[in-house]
C-alpha cells in the first residue's frame, strides 16, 4: 500500500530529524577552527603517489602504479603524476572539503561516490590481507577486520617496495572494504563524541569496532580504555609514527597515503584537538589555526620560533629578488633536496 501525501510529508520530516540528530551527535568532535568540519589540519609526511587509472570494475576499485623510466642507469618516475595528485588534494582542501568528513559518508554511498573520493584523496592501497599494505601484523587490539577475499588478487609490480615487513598492494580494492572501514571510522567518532559527553558508547557502534567475543564493561573508564585500544589499532594499521625530517631535523608524522591520515584525523577528533603540526624551529607539536603547508616550514606561535620564521621569510624574499625572472610568479610549491625548492616533485624528497 502506498503512502498518502500527509504520510509522505511526515516521513520526510522524520528522515530530516534523524539526519539532524545524527549530525548533532558529532558536534563535540568537530574542529572549532575548521568551518564546522571534523577534519583537522595536520602535517603528515607521505610518499609521493604514482597511482593512475583509478576506475570501477566488478564491485571493486582497480588502479595501476605508474612505471618508472630508466634514464642513464637511474629509475625515474613521472613527476607530473605526483604533482596532479597533490594539486587535486590541495584544491579540495581550499574548497573547504574534508578528507575525514567525506570518508565517513562512504559506508552508505553509491559506487561512483567512492570512485570520486579515491580520485580526489587517494586509494587505500589494500594488500592480499584486505588491509592497508603498510599494516603491522600485531595490532594489540581486538579490532574487527574485513574478511579476506575468496580469491586474493595478485600484487602489482611495486617499484619502490623497500620495506620487507610491508605487504604489496594488489591494485584491486573491494568497495565492501571501503564501506567497512568507513562505517568503522564513523563508529569511532560516534563513541568519541559520546565519551566526551560522559556517556557510554552504543552497543551498535562497539559491535562495528570489536570482534564478536569482546564487549567493554558498562563503565566510562572501560569504554575510554577500549576506545584508546581501538584508536591505537587504527594507527598501527596505518603504521603511523613520529620520524625525524631530514629537511629540518625536526619531527613529523609518517604513515600511509590515505589510511594513516584518516587514523590521525580520528585520533585528534577523539582527543578534542584542533590539529597537530610539528614546529620546524623547536620540534614540538602545536595546534594550528589555519591550513598548514604539507611537508613545509610550519612555525608554532612562540616568540622565538616566530622570529625565526620572519628571518626565513625575509631571506626567501631577498633570494627571489636576486634570482633571474623575479618579476614573474616564482612560487615553488615543493620542497627540494638540500633545503631548496622545486616545481617538480620528481626531484623532491
Amino acid at each position: 500500500m502506498g503512502y498518502d501525501v500527509r504520510q509522505r510529508k511526515e516521513l520526510d520530516v522524520t528522515l530530516r530529524d534523524a539526519k539532524k540528530s545524527e549530525r548533532d551527535r558529532l558536534d563535540s568532535v568537530r574542529n572549532s577552527n575548521g568551518a564546522d568540519r571534523i577534519t583537522r589540519p595536520i602535517d603528515l609526511r607521505r610518499r609521493w603517489s604514482y597511482v593512475t587509472d583509478v576506475r570501477l570494475q566488478n564491485g571493486s576499485l582497480v588502479w595501476k602504479q605508474a612505471a618508472p623510466r630508466l634514464i642513464d642507469n637511474h629509475w625515474l618516475f613521472d613527476g607530473e603524476i605526483a604533482r596532479e595528485a597533490i594539486v587535486t588534494r590541495h584544491r579540495a582542501e581550499q574548497d573547504g572539503r574534508g578528507i575525514l568528513d567525506e570518508f565517513i559518508l562512504l559506508s552508505e554511498a553509491k559506487d561512483e561516490a567512492i570512485l570520486t573520493y579515491a580520485q580526489t584523496w587517494g586509494v587505500l592501497e589494500l594488500c592480499a590481507h584486505n588491509l592497508p599494505s603498510c599494516h603491522e601484523f600485531r595490532l594489540g587490539a581486538p579490532l574487527r577486520l574485513p574478511p579476506l577475499a575468496s580469491k586474493p588478487a595478485a600484487g602489482i609490480q611495486h617499484w619502490f617496495h623497500d620495506d620487507p615487513r610491508q605487504c604489496t598492494p594488489t591494485g584491486r580494492e573491494p568497495l565492501a572494504t571501503w564501506r567497512f572501514f568507513s562505517a568503522q571510522a564513523k563508529a569511532l567518532l560516534n563513541i568519541a563524541a559520546d565519551l566526551q559527553r560522559a556517556r557510554l558508547g552504543s552497543q551498535e557502534d562497539w559491535a562495528q569496532l570489536l570482534q564478536d567475543r569482546f564487549t567493554p564493561a558498562r563503565s566510562l573508564d572501560a569504554h575510554r580504555s577500549c576506545m584508546r585500544d581501538a584508536l591505537e589499532g587504527w594507527l598501527r594499521l596505518g603504521r603511523i609514527k613520529p620520524t625525524i625530517d631530514d629537511m629540518t631535523t625536526g619531527l613529523t608524522w609518517t604513515g600511509a597515503d590515505l589510511f594513516g591520515e584518516l587514523a590521525v584525523q580520528i585520533a585528534l577528533a577523539a582527543k578534542a584537538m584542533d590539529g597537530q603540526v610539528f614546529c620546524v624551529a623547536c620540534g614540538k607539536p602545536y595546534q594550528p589555526k589555519r591550513l598548514v603547508i604539507r611537508r613545509g616550514f610550519n612555525y608554532c606561535p612562540k616568540v622565538k620560533c616566530q622570529r625565526q620564521a620572519d628571518a626565513q621569510r625575509a631571506k626567501r624574499y631577498r633570494d627571489r629578488k636576486k634570482s633571474p625572472g623575479s618579476g614573474e610568479n616564482t612560487d615553488l610549491p615543493f620542497r627540494g633536496i638540500y633545503g631548496g625548492t622545486t616545481d617538480d616533485p620528481l626531484f623532491s624528497r
